[in-house]
């Protein structure tokens, strides 16, 4: 991407354009709110996915700059004068520097030479919902790095995702706006709940039945109170090898559901062709290339797809971007690997496929997020390492895992701690 040459130290804002601009962000009402998981989410893999230490969702108001949502060293706010986001949102496109000390903005600018030493800013304008830039979203390293065209536009995509999450809460308030107009509100609510329940219910006989045998997989599933976009099942691939998949589409809502229906129905068919199921990595990117968020209403989710090998005892699977399940062995309870990122946000994505020896004792429990990150009343969610350190303390007093991971699941959702589906799965081959 080419970068300005020149780029004025001391901005001229028009006053105008910057009260309109204000009066956008303000309309929001998202400055100075708790964080939020809608946009925490998206900020936690852009890290995860650029691999860089810091991520941000950035409002500028007239003094100052103020994080929504933040990966890394942030601090909630800083002022306005010494943010390189004062610049990207008078532009639109991209801001991106590879090295700020080679760039006009960064060379002589108080965090590139001092504290914190910034060397590497990306940064993409998010609009509001009359078309004003009223914040930023920005990845930052300590350290230079090369940002070609492609990854500007992976960058781009990701900014999208929170734009749309932004400006959902003006949409849904101008909608109830005309809805509370009409006399016919409670019947189209009476409509809309009946068509969510048979959506759910359609769900529901999706998910297969226990399997026993020599290969034992026993499910549960919690739907919310909306409608959400988890899948779980298995396919007996041959007389060896058996497959085992969990899916976790983001959102709420008939969307959500009707593209979990969708995937898994590409998961179970037998009519499939040119897909090896037997390979992990081939599934994980079928699913990725199929199944495109930009013709499935911006939906993304994560998938987990795992083969069994019953005559070499081994476990083969492909994460993308999906919580670690975890493997009880004779050795304890251990993490499996976290893969690589979610699917659908851009075409062509490599998840490696891990091989790891699945012994006779052995148990592996698959889950969604929705089980750990449990509401704590304040406006914080509960994160996946509290919920292993609780099933290893529980480990060491010699208490069941599985039992245990259900009991979790039903003891939050009494508190009304969960505001997602959660789906669980064990898996064990002791007969194989």
């Amino acid at each position: 991407m080419k970068m300005m040459e020149e780029v004025p130290q001391t901005l001229t804002v028009d006053p105008q354009a910057e009260l309109e601009r204000l009066h956008d962000l303000h309309a929001l009402e998202l400055l100075d709110t708790p964080a939020e998981e809608r946009f925490d989410r998206i900020t936690r893999l852009a890290a995860d996915f650029f691999r860089v230490p810091v991520a941000y969702v950035a409002f500028i108001e007239n003094d100052r700059q103020w994080f929504k949502s933040r990966v890394g060293a942030c601090p909630q706010e800083t002022t306005r004068d010494i943010s390189f986001c004062r610049y990207t949102i008078l532009r639109n496109e991209p801001l991106i520097m590879p090295d700020a000390r080679d760039h006009p903005i960064g060379r002589n600018h108080p965090m590139v030479v001092g504290e914190p030493h910034i060397r590497f800013y990306a940064g993409v304008p998010l609009a509001g919902p009359r078309g004003k830039n009223i914040g930023t979203f920005c990845l930052l390293d300590f350290k230079p790095r090369e940002f070609g065209p492609e990854q500007v536009a992976q960058l781009v995509t990701f900014a999208s995702l929170v734009e749309r999450e932004m400006n959902l809460g003006q949409i849904i308030h101008a909608q109830n706006e005309l809805l509370s107009t009409r006399a016919q509100l409670v019947e189209t609510q009476q409509a809309l709940d009946r068509e969510f329940n048979d959506a759910a219910k359609y769900v529901r006989r999706m998910l297969p039945p226990p399997l026993v045998g020599p290969e034992k997989l026993e499910w549960h599933f919690e739907p919310s109170t909306h409608l959400g976009g988890d899948g779980l099942g298995y396919r007996r691939i041959n007389d060896d090898q058996l497959a085992i998949y969990l899916l976790d589409v983001t959102g709420h809502g008939i969307g959500s559901a009707l593209l979990a229906v969708t995937a898994l129905e590409f998961l179970r068919s037998r009519e499939v062709r040119e897909t090896n199921f037997a390979r992990p990595g081939e599934v994980i990117g079928r699913l990725n290339r199929t199944f495109q968020m930009k013709e499935h209403a911006g939906k993304f989710f994560s998938a987990w797809y795992g083969v069994f090998s019953r005559s070499a005892r081994t476990l083969t699977f492909a994460n993308a971007g999906h919580p670690p399940p975890l493997l009880l062995t004779a050795q304890g309870l251990e993490k499996t690997s976290h893969g690589g990122p979610v699917l659908g946000i851009v075409p062509d994505v490599l998840i490696p496929e891990i091989t790891l020896p699945f012994p006779r004792e052995a148990e592996l429990y698959l889950f969604t997020d929705g089980l750990y990150e449990v509401t704590d009343g304040r406006g914080g969610h509960g994160s996946y390492d509290e919920f292993f350190a609780h099933l290893q303390d529980e480990s060491r007093r010699r208490r069941s895992i599985w039992p245990t991971i259900l009991e979790w699941s039903e003891n939050a959702r009494k508190r009304n701690a969960i505001d997602d589906d959660v789906s669980l799965m064990r898996f064990t081959a002791p007969e194989s």
